[in-house]
């Protein structure tokens, strides 16, 4: 209760001081669907390429073959859409949005006109997935906002198919049906993220405050993204920049009762009218404290964090004299993070190690703390980004983006070896990345047909040092990809295929301490891959999409050549020189229903994947200074991943709605006719929500409007798939092979929801309450690495206040 007290109370003190005029509108799910077509009034005929504009969103949707367009996760509301068409006169509609509909608006038929339009700039032209045909689901809206104060990988967890691989309550980094680390590429605004990721405990360094979407494409997504996606790619997508002139923001504040969290993030930002139209920019930045974690029993002593993250970013955008516009934007972002290791999994010998893991509870059980001592991880992760653009209705759209990304890696172990001030562990990597993409103009065919791609060029250059012990060597690696996609669109099929060749360089450096000599080794790989997928629709409810696909990995400097004691993983780890590109065929079917009352969503995967590589945890124990350590050995396996992605929703009554979401996954092990290891158990998420108030916005009269609440319980199996965990003795040692200890048991968690605008001080505010773990039940997670030495954190309740904020108008 005392956490709870002093939660509160820091979001009272933050929200009681706050000035301005203050806007709000009601956070309520944002699942709403609007289905409609778009025709000619002369001809009855569908125009393809016509646009809707929503003007509250500014977003908007594009008209396929059959004059169909459809925007999902709408917001209740009142909204005004705009339908346009070069030769047609514009027409207007008004629409109201209430929670969970899905509507299908009547035809609208546009009126001929010789008059030429001016160019319609759809927002949603800015999302990249959406001009894929994979199988790609959002975190967005209501949703997205009961996620924050979340890392990235906590966040995706809501989604279907998605997981983390956890370090302790503190790092967590996501999975996308079963795969991890390198063969998950990210996309932090538009430029792929490239930091020290191969490790499980090396979580991705964004800011989810940064985004207004998170994007993710399941099933391999090279051909677009590059020769590392084979699992899938994460889009952290910011909104737009305004261009209504005037001074705005938003302010979010989030508490929470476990580990005494207090996150504040705020953003500011402008677009200038008259001389400077055209031009905005926005400043974000984001500070996190959290204290120990708490189990049901006890707290996790050290697993304190801290975060501090800037971001800025300046946009110009005016029409040029062609028709159409250009634009170029700069982006610069800091992430710093400071993470707290569990001391309990900090160990001095194999008999230490094997003592922790015996043992029902950790030795040392200490009270609340915010400090954070050793063992801990500094991370630091600068991007500077330039981005530019010019786009006609003649030329198609032409982008280039290049940036520079630094990350600092300082690993700190439980004990110093070195200097007092100095890490264990140094790592930083230097990255600069360069894309230029075409897309052309659409083309039209005699048969009623539409041709739509693009081609582009990716390119990469990395260089790492070292200092301190020794985990990976120094490396150079240089990469370059050539890709073109094209895409097909008739009546109610839409067919697209996609080739891409690349190719990988890699030097690494070695130092002979005792004739001081340095050495290198040299690899270089190429391949090329491909992918054809489809979609049929039946009706604007139903349909059909299929995609068959390959992509391919290097093995990384880690995977090669490791070779030391990697203190945040207390391991030993070993690489292999002699390990092959990982080869992946991927296959994936999904149908969608989209209908008044239930909503249905399933997809089919199957991932076959050759000289799939994996840390192994079946070697001999290593003697290094600070004791005997479990060694792991990166091997390499064919192997497939199999599984069932389901989302369903229906609507129960009006204001009651069930829904459903469960990820079943298989993965074997075909060369040693085996389980793999740390593979994600399957799981089903099932929830009801009820909606106490359907008025999406408040009102003068009301000081509480939008009010909903839900409960949901989470059932994780426990994972039976695994290699079997034997021991032996060896020179007078233990050795465990398979693993260090069995699956935990399953486990159920229940959860809820609270959300509401409330009208406080004659402001409003939209509050969202969660909880989790309610029952406050003691459990262990299969996919955290510490699960060997205590349990997952117990109850924790967060509150989270939104305030978007109007602070000046230009007139």
């Amino acid at each position: 209760m005392n956490q709870a007290k002093r939660v509160i109370g820091l979001v009272g003190v933050v929200l009681g001081i706050l000035t301005g005029q203050i806007k709000s509108y009601a956070q309520t799910p944002c699942v709403a669907r609007l289905t409609g077509q778009i025709i000619a009034q002369d001809t009855h005929e569908p125009l393809t390429g016509a646009t809707v504009y929503v003007r509250e969103l500014a977003t908007g949707a594009v008209a396929d073959t059959t004059g169909y367009f459809r925007l999902a996760s709408v917001c209740p509301g009142h909204y005004t859409l705009d339908y346009q068409f070069v030769g047609y006169r514009e027409a207007t509609v008004s629409v109201t949005v209430g929670v969970d509909s899905s509507i299908v608006l009547a035809p609208v038929q546009l009126i001929p006109d010789n008059q030429t339009l001016q160019e319609v700039v759809v927002t949603e032209h800015r999302s990249e997935a959406k001009q894929l045909l994979q199988v790609q689901t959002a975190l967005t809206g209501n949703e997205l906002d009961a996620t924050r104060g979340q890392s990235l990988g906590e966040s995706l967890k809501t989604l279907p198919g998605l997981y983390s691989i956890q370090t302790g309550p503190s790092i967590s980094k996501p999975v996308i049906h079963g795969l991890y680390s390198n063969r998950i590429i990210t996309l932090n605004n538009g430029v792929r993220q490239e930091d020290q990721q191969w490790g499980t405990e090396h979580a991705p360094q964004i800011d989810p405050f940064l985004a207004s979407q998170l994007t993710v494409i399941k099933g391999a997504a090279s051909i677009r993204y590059g020769s590392d996606a084979i699992g899938g790619v994460i889009l952290v997508e910011p909104r737009a920049m305004p261009t209504k002139p005037g001074l705005g923001g938003e302010l979010n504040v989030v508490g929470g009762t476990n580990g005494g969290q207090g996150t504040v993030s705020g953003l500011v930002e402008q677009a200038f009218d008259k001389k400077l139209s055209g031009l905005s920019w926005r400043l974000q930045g984001t500070i996190k404290r959290v204290g120990y974690a708490k189990t049901p029993n006890y707290y996790l002593e050290n697993s304190s964090y801290h975060e501090n993250n800037f971001s800025g970013t300046l946009n110009y955008t005016r029409p040029i004299s062609s028709g159409g516009t250009a634009g170029a934007e700069i982006f610069y972002s800091r992430f710093g993070t400071k993470v707290g290791l569990f001391t309990g999994a900090q160990v001095g010998s194999l008999a230490d190690f094997y003592a922790a893991i015996a043992r029902p509870e950790p030795l040392n059980q200490p009270g609340f703390s915010y400090d954070l001592g050793r063992p801990y991880q500094q991370v630091d992760h600068d991007l500077l980004k330039f981005r530019g653009f010019i786009r006609s209705s003649r030329w198609g759209t032409l982008t280039a983006t290049i940036a520079r990304q630094q990350n600092v890696r300082q690993e700190y172990d439980f004990l110093s070896f070195s200097r007092v001030t100095s890490p264990e562990l140094y790592l930083k990597l230097v990255s600069q990345t360069a894309d230029l993409i075409w897309e052309h103009p659409s083309i039209k065919i005699a048969s009623g047909g539409e041709f739509s791609g693009s081609v582009g060029f990716n390119g990469i250059t990395q260089g790492n040092v070292r200092r301190f012990l020794f985990l990976i060597p120094n490396y150079r690696n240089y990469g370059a990809g050539l890709f073109a996609i094209e895409r097909y669109a008739h009546d109610r099929w839409t067919v697209e295929g996609g080739l891409r060749y690349d190719y990988r360089w890699l030097r690494a450096f070695f130092l002979d301490e005792s004739t001081n000599v340095t050495t290198n080794q040299t690899r270089d790989w190429s391949n090329v891959t491909g992918s054809l997928g489809a979609t049929y629709q039946f009706s604007p409810k139903l349909t059909l999409s299929a995609n068959l696909s390959t992509a391919w990995r290097a093995p990384n400097v880690s995977d090669l050549y490791s070779d030391g004691l990697h203190q945040s993983a207390v391991a030993y780890e070993r690489g292999n020189p002699n390990l092959k590109p990982e080869q992946a065929y991927t296959t994936n079917l999904a149908v969608e229903y989209v209908g008044k009352r239930f909503y249905a969503d399933l997809t089919f995967y199957s991932n076959w994947i050759d000289n799939y590589i994996y840390l192994k945890p079946d070697s001999v124990p290593i003697v290094r200074q600070r004791g005997a350590f479990p060694a792991y050995s990166y091997s390499q396996v064919r192997a497939t991943f199999r599984g069932i992605d389901a989302t369903f929703r229906y609507k129960l009554a009006d204001r009651l709605t069930l829904l459903s979401k469960t990820s079943i996954l298989f993965a074997y092990d075909h060369t040693n006719h085996d389980y793999l290891v740390y593979i994600p158990p399957n799981r089903t998420d099932n929830g009801l929500r009820y909606e106490l108030n359907n008025d999406p916005a408040p009102s003068p009269r009301k000081r509480v409007s939008g009010l909903y609440v839900s409960v949901n319980g989470m059932y994780v199996a426990q994972q039976n798939r695994v290699p079997t965990v034997t021991q032996r003795q060896e020179n007078g040692r233990i050795i465990f092979t398979g693993d260090f200890a069995p699956p935990p048991p399953a486990y159920t968690l229940l959860g809820a929801e609270f959300g509401f605008v409330w009208e406080f001080i004659g402001r409003p505010f939209d509050v969202i309450l969660t909880g989790t773990n309610l029952l406050n039940r003691a459990y262990r997670d299969y996919l955290d690495r510490f699960r060997y030495f205590a349990d997952e954190p117990g109850r924790n309740i967060m509150l989270k206040v939104k305030v978007p904020l109007t602070i000046a108008k230009n007139h």
